[in-house]
């Protein structure tokens, strides 16, 4: 027992006393060794927490450390550089694409701009006279296909451009016109907005006597604007402001149709699918020059209002077979009128006053014929009517102020216009006969 245990603490002396004793310069580089080789393995194995056992030198293994986290930042700082590299490399490539793209947009701005600026400018352009037709409500779009296809524009998009700049969109005026190829811009929208160069142009005659409807009607048959519009616009109060003999009108809701009478009987140039107002403001300025100064006063001298005058005009139109007649017609009404409603000679008795704003019964529409009662009818109401019942002419007028001097209170006139004149109801009663109406 006593030898065991001195045996034992020999042992232990020797290991506490032992020391690996390695050069420096010999760590890691002897081969194949087992030592060496397990230090390579602890290594790999645990590049981040190296194992120092009782036998390891902390001073090896605080340099392994530090070659380890020095070729980690060398690792992050040949990364960064690449991405350094990397990215400049992309910069320059961006870039070089960037400058390629503008010049791209620059050349063809430059061109939309030479292109657009000789074509606005009508540079290079022959002179030919073509019609372009611009349709009604057109956009600016449409406007610059129209003349596009016309070969007056060549940029469509400088067109628009340039209207829109200038700010003509949205007052272009429908119709056909007759428009110059080498025309400028400004010539051009010019010629659109104004009716000078149209050439879809229609002429009417409105013969003596016309009334409202039938005017509506040959306005609407022509292409002018439609029968509606006509006779929405003559119910209007829009040209009150441009006529004062439209001002005198007060009793417009008695009438049928307010600028009945004063649309004057003439031939008349119209565009197609023209304004009605701008229509009906041709008729109306032409009767309003026809109603001369002289003429108005010659009217208040006889204590005649321009309406009055008008509407006893349009009643000596709508009876008369000729002018000699008109004066002789317009002596019975001024007799009956004068009168002081003798033996109800305050009615006076008109038969084309009897169905209007129709012509005949049979005008009538066919719901209410039967039953129509016009409230112009001179057979029910004494003296002149609302309004006038058509449209006189200068003769109806001028018979109107300048009766024949009669004593006739009635007249009629047979099938073939043949007029009988009466000074007694008695005597009428037998022209009824001779006329062939009773």
């Amino acid at each position: 027992m006593s030898n065991d245990r001195d045996l034992n603490e020999y042992h232990q002396k020797k290991v506490e006393s032992f020391k690996l004793n390695i050069p420096d310069e010999d760590w890691g580089d002897t081969p194949d060794t087992d030592l060496s080789s397990d230090l390579r393995t602890t290594d790999d194995a645990n590049a981040s927490n190296t194992v120092i056992s009782s036998y390891s030198d902390p001073r090896e293994a605080q340099r392994a450390k530090s070659m380890q986290d020095e070729a980690e930042i060398k690792a992050e700082k040949a990364h960064q550089l690449r991405n350094r590299e990397k990215g400049r490399k992309n910069k320059a490539f961006f870039r070089f694409i960037w400058i390629i793209m503008v010049l791209f947009a620059s050349i063809l701005f430059s061109q939309f701009m030479i292109t657009g600026i000789n074509d606005m400018l009508a540079i290079g352009k022959e002179r030919v006279s073509v019609t372009v037709e611009i349709p009604k409500n057109a956009t600016t779009g449409q406007v610059a296909g129209a003349l596009n296809t016309a070969g007056i524009v060549r940029d469509v998009n400088f067109f628009q451009l340039y209207s829109k700049l200038t700010k003509a969109d949205g007052h272009y005026s429908n119709g056909s016109y007759k428009i110059d190829t080498n025309m400028d811009y400004e010539a051009i929208i010019n010629s659109l907005q104004s009716n000078m160069n149209r050439v879809d142009t229609v002429k009417i005659t409105f013969k003596e006597g016309a009334n409202m409807l039938e005017i509506a009607d040959l306005m609407e048959k022509n292409g002018v604007c439609s029968a509606k519009e006509v006779l929405a616009a003559v119910n209007s109060d829009a040209f009150d402001k441009n006529y004062e003999m439209l001002q005198a009108i007060t009793n417009e809701k008695d009438r049928y149709y307010k600028l009945e009478g004063y649309l004057f009987p003439d031939t008349y140039e119209f565009y197609k699918d023209e304004d009605p107002d701008q229509a009906i403001a041709k008729l109306l300025s032409n009767c309003n020059k026809k109603l001369t100064k002289q003429i108005r006063n010659k009217a208040a001298a006889q204590n005649m209002t321009i309406d009055q005058m008008m509407t006893l005009a349009s009643m000596i139109q709508a009876e008369a077979a000729d002018k000699e007649d008109m004066y002789k017609i317009s002596s019975v009404f001024h007799n009956r009128l004068s009168s002081g409603g003798e033996g109800d000679l305050l009615r006076l008795r008109s038969d084309p006053t009897t169905y209007y704003p129709y012509r005949t019964k049979a005008s009538v529409p066919s719901d209410i014929r039967e039953t129509y009662k016009s409230k112009y009818d001179t057979y029910t109401i004494k003296g002149l009517p609302a309004g006038p019942i058509c449209n006189p002419g200068a003769d109806a007028i001028d018979a109107a102020l300048n009766p024949a001097s009669t004593n006739y209170y009635y007249f009629c006139h047979d099938k073939n216009g043949k007029a009988y004149y009466a000074k007694t109801n008695a005597q009428h009663e037998a022209n009824l006969k001779k006329a062939g109406l009773k």
